[in-house]
């Protein structure tokens, strides 16, 4: 199993990743995804890539993050001198948390696209409250028909997935799918493609059923396979494979 979407250096994993890892490994989740939310986070997950062999890294700005501004260079720069950074996010579009400022989110967003083209590394898209933005802007500016993109944390729609993966997107899906009332959200589950799919935690959020309301881990990551299992009503260990050759077909991991 690969966790392709965790933040790790907030509680309950900073400063304890040998533990962590050695947690993971003992349920079969060999390799950690952590993401970048701003340029300091983005450094940190440089560093803990290059420390850690099971740790991959991305780096970029997230659309809350409006009061940094998005230098393309100070990424580029961290790019260039690790191979183990295999992303650019996340980014995207969230107009759930803020009303204000939506104009840096978008500039924001479509630097972030034209940097992980640059760059030929995928790119991690959060989208919340955003679905009609989120789908002109990719149109508009992704322009490499080979471009690699994730969205992260999928809750939206069919209709909304469906455009999506006529788009070549693969879709990510987080603990929230274990939560009792959200059917309409394991049919978009049960409708995307085995060969789209990816599991997140999302650490330290949105653990799963039944640790809700507590803080997140990777190692959490084979709950989210087994539900993913029971929804396709395919064996969990046939998810875990199919998983894993997503993840690293989409960030080019031999």
């Amino acid at each position: 199993l690969i966790d392709s979407h965790c933040h790790l250096y907030y509680e309950p994993m900073l400063n304890n990743y040998e533990e962590l890892i050695k947690n993971c490994k003992k349920k079969g989740i060999n390799k950690l995804l952590t993401i970048g939310i701003n340029l300091e986070t983005s450094i940190l997950n440089s560093k803990l890539s290059e420390k850690y062999r099971e740790i991959y890294a991305t780096v970029g700005l997230h659309p809350n993050n409006i009061n940094e501004t998005f230098n393309d260079e100070d990424y580029k720069n961290l790019i260039k001198k690790n191979k183990k950074i295999i992303g650019i996010g996340e980014t995207g579009l969230d107009y759930y948390r803020t009303k204000t400022k939506l104009d840096i989110q978008r500039k924001n967003f479509i630097d972030h696209i034209n940097l992980s083209e640059k760059c030929n590394l995928p790119l991690v898209v959060h989208t919340r409250d955003a679905e009609n933005d989120t789908l002109q802007l990719l149109k508009l500016y992704m322009k490499k028909p080979d471009a690699r993109l994730i969205i992260h944390c999928f809750t939206g729609t069919k209709e909304f997935a469906k455009k999506l993966l006529d788009f070549g997107a693969h879709i990510s899906f987080s603990g929230i799918i274990t939560f009792k009332k959200n059917n309409d959200l394991r049919e978009v589950v049960k409708y995307v493609p085995d060969d789209k799919i990816l599991i997140e935690t999302d650490s330290p959020y949105l653990s799963p059923e039944p640790f809700r309301g507590k803080m997140n881990t990777p190692q959490n990551l084979h709950i989210i396979a087994l539900e993913v299992a029971k929804i396709k009503n395919i064996d969990e260990k046939m998810i875990y494979r199919i998983t894993t050759n997503n993840f690293n077909k989409v960030f080019k991991i031999i």
